[in-house]
C-alpha cells in the first residue's frame, strides 16, 4: 500500500539522520562541559548594542543559531496544524473511495491520513521537534551532552498537569464547582449570557485558588457543555476561547501560588501574596470585568440568534430528567429483550442453525482427511474447541442480551459520563481533599503523585459514580509543556540581553510579543537571572507576560489544557491566526489598566 511505503520512507529517514549524528557526533567541536552555555560565559560586556550582542553570541556559540531556528520551526508547525487537519480529512475521504471499491480492507485506515493528523496534533508538535533538537545537539556535541541535558531538567509543571487535569475533570468536582456557577446563574435567569459570564469570569477567578490548570479544565468543560454543544458560530467560540485565554492567565494573579508566571518569581523575589493581591489581583479582576463585558456587548446579536436553540436544549434537558428514567428504562428493555426472545424463539433458533452449520464444517473436514486420520485424531474435539469460542464471541457481539449472565460480554456505555444522578456528598469530599493535596503540594512531585496514585485507587473503588478516567488529554498537555521546557531553556541567550537591555514600558511591550512565542513562565524566570532588576522593571515584565499569556496556545501553561477540550468543536482544529485575533483585544485591555493603575 502507498501509506505503507511513505511510513517505511519516513522511518528510513529517521534511522539514517539518527545513525549519522552519532557518528558525527562533536563534528564542531563544541564544548559541551558548559551546555548550555550560561549568560557568564559570554563575556560580551564590551558590547552595548543588542544587534551586536546575538551576533557575538552567535558567532561563538554555533549550536544558538541551530537551536533557533528548530524552535521557530515548531512555532511555525505550531500555526499549521489546521492544515494538516485538513490534509488528514481529505485523505481520508479519498481512502474510503478504496474502501468502497473494495480496494482495501474496510477495516483498515489510511497510514498517510494517520501522520498527517499526527503532524497536525497541536500537543505533539514540540516534543517532534525535540527529536530534531536532540540531533542538532548529537551533531554539535554528542548524544550524551543531550541526554545530561534531559536530565538536567526539571519536569513538575508536566506531572502536575497530568494530575490536576484529571482531578478537576472528574466528575465530581466538576458537578461542585458547576452548582457553585448555577447559584450565581439562577440570579440571572438561567440564560445562555448567565452562564457564558459567569464562566468566564468567576471560573477564570478560580485560577487563583485552585491553580490556573484546574480552573481552564472546569470552565473549558462547563463551556463545552453549556456553549458550545449547541453549534454556536466560529465568531462566538473564538472570542470565547481567546477571552478564556486571556481570562485565565491574568486571573491566576490574586494569590502568589497559582500562576506560573508569577510563581517562577516568588521566591527569587520574595513577593507575598498579600504583595502580589494588591498590585496585580485587583486590577487583573478590573481587567476581566471590562474585556468580559465588552465582549459581551460585542457578542449580543450572536447570543440573541442563539436563544431559541438554548431554550430548546434547556427543554429537551428538562423532558428528559422528568420523564425518563435511564435504570428504569434498562431494566424495561433487558426484560423486552427475553420476551421477544422467549416469544419469537430466537435464541434457540440461532443455535440450531449453528449446530448445522458446525456439522457441516466436520463433513469438509472428513472429506479432506484420510480414514486413519479422522480414527487417530480428535478432529472432532479440535473443531468444537475452536467453534464454539468464535461462535460465543459472535454471539456477544449480535445478540449480548440475549445470552446467560456467565456469558455476557462487559459492556462500555458510550453515554456513561452523560448520565445526571448525583454524586454522593462523601465521594466529592474526598475529590476536593485531593484536589487540595495537590495544590498545597505543587513543588513536591513524589508527594502530588503519589497523592495520585491513592486518586486512581479512590477513583476506581468509587466507579459507579466516576466518569471514564481519560488519561489521554492530561498526558498530551503534559507532551507539549515539556516539549517547551526543553526547546525554552535553549533560548535564554537571546532573551536574556533583549530583557536586560529595554526600557521599562519597552520591557512590557516585549514580554508580551516573547510571550506569544515561548511560555510566559520561562520568560519570567529568564527575568530573575537577570542582575539589578528594578522594582519597576519587574512589574512591566510580569505584567506583560501576564497580559500576553492568552495570544497564542504556548504563550501560557493552561492554554494547551483547553484547547485539548474544545478543539473537537473547531473544523480543521484551532486557527492560530483566529485565536490571536480575539486575544488580542483582551490583551490590549488588560495592559492598558495594569500601566496606567501601576
Amino acid at each position: 500500500m502507498k501509506g505503507e511505503s511513505i511510513l517505511k520512507i519516513v522511518k528510513s529517514f529517521i534511522f539514517i539522520v539518527l545513525i549519522c549524528s552519532l557518528l558525527l557526533g562533536g563534528v564542531f567541536a563544541e564544548d559541551s562541559d558548559y551546555f548550555p552555555r550560561g549568560e557568564e560565559t559570554y563575556n560580551d560586556e564590551k558590547y552595548d548594542n543588542i544587534i551586536d550582542i546575538l551576533l557575538y553570541r552567535m558567532r561563538v556559540e554555533h549550536f544558538n543559531v541551530a537551536s533557533l531556528l528548530i524552535f521557530f520551526l515548531a512555532i511555525i508547525h505550531t500555526m499549521m496544524t489546521s492544515k494538516f487537519q485538513q490534509k488528514a480529512h481529505e485523505e481520508e475521504i479519498r481512502y474510503n473511495t478504496f474502501k468502497e471499491l473494495k480496494q482495501v480492507d474496510k477495516e483498515s485506515k489510511s497510514i498517510k491520513a494517520e501522520i498527517y493528523h499526527l503532524l497536525g496534533e497541536i500537543e505533539v508538535v514540540f516534543g517532534l521537534w525535540a527529536i530534531v533538537l536532540g540531533l542538532a545537539v548529537a551533531f554539535f556535541y554528542d548524544w550524551h551532552t543531550f541526554t545530561s541535558y534531559l536530565d538536567g531538567l526539571h519536569y513538575s509543571e508536566p506531572l502536575f498537569i497530568i494530575v490536576i487535569m484529571s482531578i478537576a475533570s472528574s466528575r465530581p468536582i466538576l458537578q461542585f464547582f458547576e452548582k457553585i456557577m448555577f447559584f450565581f446563574v439562577k440570579l440571572f435567569g438561567e440564560t445562555l449570557e448567565a452562564w457564558w459570564l459567569t464562566i468566564l469570569v468567576l471560573g477564570s477567578l478560580l485560577g487563583s485558588f485552585i491553580t490556573e490548570p484546574a480552573a481552564m479544565t472546569i470552565c473549558a468543560f462547563l463551556l463545552s457543555e453549556k456553549v458550545f454543544s449547541i453549534n454556536p458560530s466560529e465568531k462566538l467560540k473564538y472570542a470565547t476561547l481567546g477571552l478564556l485565554f486571556v481570562n485565565v492567565s491574568i486571573g491566576g494573579a490574586l494569590t502568589n501560588f497559582a500562576s506560573p508566571p508569577i510563581l517562577m518569581v516568588v521566591e527569587p523575589w520574595g513577593w507575598t501574596s498579600n504583595y502580589v493581591f494588591i498590585n496585580f489581583g485587583v486590577k487583573a479582576v478590573f481587567a476581566i470585568l471590562i474585556s468580559t463585558g465588552l465582549y459581551f456587548i460585542f457578542l449580543r446579536s450572536e447570543f440573541k440568534s442563539m436563544g431559541e436553540q438554548y431554550s430548546a436544549y434547556r427543554f429537551k434537558k428538562y423532558i428528559q430528567k422528568k420523564f425518563i428514567s435511564q435504570k428504569t428504562l434498562e431494566e424495561n428493555f433487558d426484560e423486552l429483550a427475553l420476551l421477544v426472545s422467549e416469544n419469537t424463539h430466537f435464541h434457540s433458533e440461532l443455535d440450531a442453525y449453528s449446530l448445522i452449520l458446525k456439522e457441516r464444517i466436520k463433513e469438509i473436514a472428513k472429506k479432506k482427511l484420510s480414514m486413519s486420520e479422522v480414527a487417530e485424531l480428535d478432529i472432532y474435539n479440535a473443531i468444537d474447541e475452536k467453534y464454539d469460542n468464535i461462535k460465543l464471541r459472535e454471539f456477544q457481539r449480535v445478540i449480548p442480551g440475549l445470552l446467560a449472565d456467565d456469558q455476557k460480554p462487559q459492556f462500555y456505555d458510550p453515554q456513561w459520563d452523560l448520565r445526571e444522578d448525583e454524586v454522593p456528598h462523601w465521594i466529592t469530599l474526598v475529590h476536593l481533599g485531593f484536589l487540595i493535596w495537590t495544590i498545597l503540594n505543587i513543588h513536591s512531585p513524589v508527594l502530588f503523585m503519589g497523592g495520585f496514585l491513592f486518586f486512581l485507587g479512590f477513583f476506581q473503588v468509587t466507579s459507579f459514580y466516576q466518569n471514564r478516567l481519560d488519561l489521554k488529554p492530561a498526558l498530551l498537555v503534559a507532551f507539549f509543556i515539556a516539549g517547551i521546557i526543553i526547546h525554552g531553556k535553549l533560548q535564554a541567550w537571546w532573551i536574556s540581553p533583549i530583557l536586560a537591555n529595554i526600557p521599562e514600558f519597552g520591557i512590557n511591550i516585549t514580554a508580551i510579543g516573547l510571550t506569544a512565542f515561548n511560555d510566559n513562565a520561562a520568560l519570567t524566570y529568564l527575568g530573575t537571572l537577570v542582575p539589578d532588576f528594578s522594582e519597576s522593571l519587574k512589574y512591566s515584565l510580569v505584567t506583560g507576560a501576564l497580559s500576553g499569556g492568552g495570544l497564542t496556545i504556548i504563550a501560557n501553561s493552561p492554554n494547551p489544557v483547553g484547547i485539548s477540550i474544545l478543539k473537537k468543536y473547531f473544523d480543521n482544529g484551532v486557527s492560530a491566526l483566529g485565536l490571536f485575533k480575539y486575544a488580542l483585544l483582551p490583551t490590549i485591555i488588560a495592559t492598558v489598566i495594569f500601566m496606567v493603575f501601576k
